[in-house]
């Protein structure tokens, strides 16, 4: 064994004693239960040039507290497509009856309020969808809801002067 492949074990040859004690860490750890918190956010500009920051969690909101302590939030997403907007929600443990969405043109409101558990959270959509071309599907915790978009009129409208 040379000078050099000792000084390598040296610096590195710990890495593999502590890789094995971080995965048994890990590995002990219930990362299922309802203490465990998470948060996030995801910055963008919408279509009107506004730029927006969408958080999400169940740790409560870092720019505006929750009003409700046992309220939790679940994580969403929401895509812009061709002609639809999709929106998914992780929403485990409940039935699709305990399940209440509302739609404005540009909202979409989750809710869930059931003894053992309660989620909200609106959603600010992309753009203006058709309320009445709403379709929902709740499969094995996963909510996805699919909305045609609206397309905006390029005619205009001849306004008369009272």
């Amino acid at each position: 064994m040379s000078a050099a492949d000792d000084i390598w074990n040296d610096l590195f040859g710990g890495f593999e004693s502590l890789n094995r004690r971080i995965e048994d860490m890990f590995s002990q750890m219930d990362m299922t239960g309802p203490d465990v918190k998470t948060y996030g956010y995801t910055m963008y500009q919408g279509p009107d040039g506004v730029r927006h920051v969408k958080e999400f969690g169940n740790s409560g909101s870092r720019l505006n507290a929750l009003s409700s302590g046992d309220t939790r939030e679940f994580f969403t997403d929401v895509t812009e497509e061709d002609s639809v907007v999709r929106a998914v929600a992780e929403i485990p443990g409940v039935a699709k009856e305990d399940i209440t969405l509302r739609c404005t043109g540009n909202m979409l409101s989750i809710k869930v309020d059931t003894p053992g558990r309660k989620f909200e959270k609106d959603l600010a959509l992309p753009c203006d969808v058709d309320v009445d071309s709403a379709k929902a599907e709740y499969n094995n915790g996963l909510l996805e809801v699919t909305l045609n978009k609206v397309s905006p009129s390029h005619e205009g409208k001849t306004i008369s002067i009272a």
